[in-house]
């Protein structure tokens, strides 16, 4: 039996699962896993791609239907033959430590989930939008290791965690009615089985996503709608103070900005519009102040259209009705 299982779901990214498979197979940790690569419907020559390749480990490649990642990890999790799980997106590239980093902070600890991060490659180019990204993620990081910040569940990425199968397996796995934020919903749900969470700087992938910014734009949008399914549905309280504490934190600017237009249609309109287009046709500078902006007006929007309306946003946010957030550092 594998000591290790590597899940990946990918879909239509051949060339990106390569480069993962590929980075793999420099592991320090040695060939005593495998890694299972559940094709989610894809139809770009991903399983025949990688089922072509010679790799020093076991590659098992699973094809299924078009369900979505969580159908995806929760098939992975099923046929893993290991008793610890190292989940990796399709877009990630695992530095040689990769899995030893992993391996070893859970050889002497049976309840946790342990986070590694996802970083930006260095002097690749990238829009503005993965650019901003990787700030964000890389601040959150910094934090970390800083001590300003503990991991928890509402930083939990599905990128690149891992945890004891049997955990996974208990909590009932991914929810598969989530497409967004079904990371961190099991991150919640990890947490009340009594596991607990960390940050491991030396577990490192590389990061290369390719989302177009129509993509990056609806994101935060499902964000927020998906957080206040949690908080109502699931009854998450601890959800419901995480966004009310990150509005808080956020500068005047965006609060304002915020206040004014968010549950406001043509307002609304305006000041994403005006945002869009600082993106799209800006410098740097004033396109990842840009990013910052709109992707917290469109986490509130997608919060308050969840919500039924502007005043259940605000009240919300004033402890008067549910809502949740989700990492420490998306935002201004």
């Amino acid at each position: 039996m594998c000591q290790l299982s590597v899940i990946i779901p990918t879909f239509n990214r051949r060339e990106s699962l390569l480069r993962a498979l590929s980075g793999l197979a420099r592991q320090s940790y040695g060939p005593d896993f495998e890694a299972i690569v559940i094709s989610d419907g894809s139809t770009d020559g991903t399983a025949e791609a990688a089922r072509s390749l010679t790799v020093p480990f076991q590659l098992r490649m699973i094809e299924q239907k078009n369900q979505g990642p969580s159908v995806a990890r929760n098939h992975g999790a099923k046929l893993a033959s290991s008793p610890l799980l190292v989940y990796m997106d399709d877009d990630i590239e695992p530095v040689p430590q990769f899995l030893e980093a992993h391996a070893r902070a859970h050889a002497n600890d049976p309840s946790l989930v342990l986070i590694g991060p996802q970083s930006g490659p260095e002097n690749e180019p990238m829009s503005h939008w993965i650019a901003w990204e990787h700030r964000m993620l890389q601040k959150q990081y910094e934090n970390f290791v800083a001590g300003v910040w503990t991991a928890g569940p509402n930083n939990l990425y599905s990128g690149n965690f891992s945890l004891r199968r049997e955990h996974l397996l208990q909590s009932g796995g991914f929810n598969e009615a989530f497409t967004r934020q079904e990371d961190v919903e099991l991150g919640f749900r990890l947490e009340r089985q009594g596991l607990h969470f960390l940050f491991c700087p030396e577990a490192i992938g590389i990061h290369r996503p390719t989302r177009s910014f129509e993509s990056w734009y609806r994101t935060p949008y499902e964000y927020g709608r998906r957080d206040v399914q949690m908080a109502r549905e699931g009854g998450e309280e601890r959800a419901i103070a995480l966004a009310r504490k990150h509005y808080a934190e956020r500068n005047r600017l965006t609060r304002m900005m915020a206040r004014l237009c968010i549950g406001h249609a043509l307002l609304e309109r305006s000041v994403l519009g005006s945002g869009r287009a600082a993106v799209r046709i800006g410098g740097r500078k004033v396109a990842l102040t840009a990013c910052s902006l709109l992707f917290n007006l469109r986490y509130l929007q997608g919060m308050c259209e969840e919500l039924g309306g502007r005043q259940r946003l605000w009240s919300a946010l004033k402890n008067e009705a549910p809502a949740a957030g989700r990492a420490n550092s998306e935002g201004v």
